[in-house]
């Protein structure tokens, strides 16, 4: 799912959105029509906000971007499903793959970037094998969590560490420094508090993890009915999601974000510290990530499992059921043409 605020200074609250994220419409795909896209409210620009605030991206879409913020993957996709908008951007494996479970009709079609936890444990841990007896503390039933159990699994640990549910991050870096838990499995901002402040020290990155085969790939999602009805529209978004991509790894980046920052009211520095610490995934790795198999295909796989063990879902979804929730076909005509460039 989207970062809670991913800050190298602090966490930044949700900020006060009213006028700019007002009520979209999902049907919209005509020029200056809305296009509802569901979005996490942070300090952190993703490519939804940047593409908003920044008119030579927003110009190449026929429709005008409407973000509308989610406090949860899981209620943004109930919401998605309801009708409320056609897109939602920044959601992790948990709550896409319960929507799948749940047989919601909705596409990925952009792989947007990794999560940026980091495994933080106190001095006294010199080893990974110093964990066994432990507790570490992890955002409960989230992509974290996913991702955590992963990498105890391939550090064969998954039997000798306990990990603990807790509701929020600052939870989690509350009990860390109150030795309640004796290791956090947390985003930036908490993971730099707790290595400055607590004497902490990073074992393990998820982007790491991912490497290790555990990814959490936070998405773009779009409702069929609406892919069906404006497949022009959603290549477009795809495209200028791409553009986006380019932008945050290609050195320009500080100047597009402080600009779609100030579209929905985030302080511009720490809009740029927030964002640029992602892990994004590269447009020429767009096609490998959603190809039947691929890495988001594999990871939603072992995501079903992830729920199946926690309660959350009672089946798996099948590998025919997961690639029906997948379309490479956006991002593999984005890389194609270069979206007419």
């Amino acid at each position: 799912m989207r970062p809670r605020p991913y800050t190298l200074v602090a966490a930044v609250a949700a900020v006060a959105l009213s006028t700019v994220v007002a009520g979209c419409g999902s049907g919209g795909s005509g020029s200056g029509d809305e296009l509802g896209v569901g979005y996490f409210q942070s300090a952190t620009i993703g490519p939804e906000v940047l593409v908003a605030g920044n008119k030579d991206l927003a110009g190449k879409v026929d429709g005008t971007f409407k973000l509308n913020p989610i406090d949860s993957g899981v209620a943004g996709l109930a919401s998605l499903r309801g009708g409320a908008f056609p897109f939602i951007s920044g959601v992790g494996n948990p709550p896409v793959v319960g929507a799948i479970a749940q047989n919601t009709r909705l596409k990925v079609i952009y792989a947007e970037y990794y999560d940026a936890a980091q495994l933080i444990v106190p001095s006294s841990v010199k080893t990974n094998a110093d964990l066994a007896g432990k507790t570490i503390g992890a955002l409960q039933g989230s992509s974290e969590d996913f991702e955590i159990r992963g990498w105890l699994k391939t550090q064969k640990l998954e039997n000798k560490v306990k990990v603990v549910g807790f509701p929020s991050e600052a939870a989690i870096a509350a009990a860390y420094k109150a030795k309640k838990i004796d290791a956090g499995y947390v985003e930036i901002a908490q993971a730099l508090d707790l290595k400055q402040n607590a004497g902490g020290r990073q074992v393990v990155t998820a982007e790491q993890i991912a490497e290790l085969g555990y990814p959490s790939v936070n998405v773009l999602a779009v409702t069929d009915d609406f892919a069906k009805k404006h497949k022009k529209v959603v290549q477009q978004v795809v495209c200028q999601f791409a553009e986006a991509t380019k932008i945050y790894t290609g050195g320009q980046a500080d100047s597009y974000i402080e600009k779609a920052a100030s579209t929905v009211g985030a302080p511009a520095s720490q809009a740029v510290d927030a964002t640029t610490v992602l892990p994004f995934v590269p447009v020429s790795e767009q096609a490998e990530q959603l190809a039947p198999g691929g890495t988001v295909a594999k990871a939603y796989k072992l995501t079903g499992q992830f729920l199946v063990d926690q309660g959350r879902t009672t089946t798996v979804p099948t590998d025919a059921q997961i690639a029906d929730h997948i379309d490479s076909s956006y991002v593999e005509q984005a890389v194609k043409d270069g979206c007419g460039q």
